[in-house]
């Protein structure tokens, strides 16, 4: 356990960088106490939420040392899955949202792109209606997965989310430079 903040106390779980991918190597990012808590603390690393993959968060090894100094604890693989299952936290592979799939991308165009008819409705009113970007300089992607839709903002700086989200609209802001409008997969 470590301290996070000032008063909270976080179990938060960094195993090895050994996995390859993307010409890297990369590590899991896990909370042995709640889901929550480990979007709280991937929020403070600056992790984009895209990379939650349903129990755990994929790590860059630049960004599993920068939790270990935030207070992760570092571990081996088997011991973050025992800890993982033992707080009913694990997912099975079947269970775990899978890849996202590019629904569209626009470029700058000075205006928000429309979205309607690529993302469900309460995602258009979001960037439409909340999303505070230059849209000269911003440029706009959508993708799903089985269990929710993302539309991605990335621009130079100053995003910002004003007034309030529809229901069912989670955001993440990252620096001003990326920011994540989610919402579940209607069933």
């Amino acid at each position: 356990m470590a301290p996070v903040g000032q008063h909270e106390i976080v179990t938060v779980l960094v195993d090895e960088a050994i996995w390859p991918w993307r010409g890297g190597r990369w590590a899991h990012l896990v909370s042995d106490q709640t889901i929550a808590e480990l979007h709280d603390f991937a929020v403070a690393l600056g992790l984009r939420r895209m990379s939650f993959q349903g129990d755990h968060y994929d790590v860059t090894a630049a960004a599993r040392s920068e939790a270990i100094a935030m207070g992760a604890e570092a571990v081996g693989g088997r011991d973050l899955v025992r800890r993982l299952r033992a707080a009913g936290l694990r997912l099975a592979a079947a269970e775990r949202p899978g890849r996202w799939e590019k629904l569209g991308r626009w470029p700058p165009a000075g205006v928000a792109p429309d979205l309607a008819g690529v993302v469900p409705d309460r995602l258009v009113e979001a960037l439409a209606g909340c999303v505070a970007a230059d849209w000269s300089s911003a440029g706009t992607a959508a993708y799903s997965r089985a269990s929710e839709v993302v539309v991605v903002v990335e621009g130079a700086g100053g995003l910002a989310v004003e007034g309030g989200l529809p229901v069912g609209v989670e955001v993440r802001c990252n620096h001003g430079r990326v920011l994540e409008l989610f919402t579940p997969v209607e069933v």
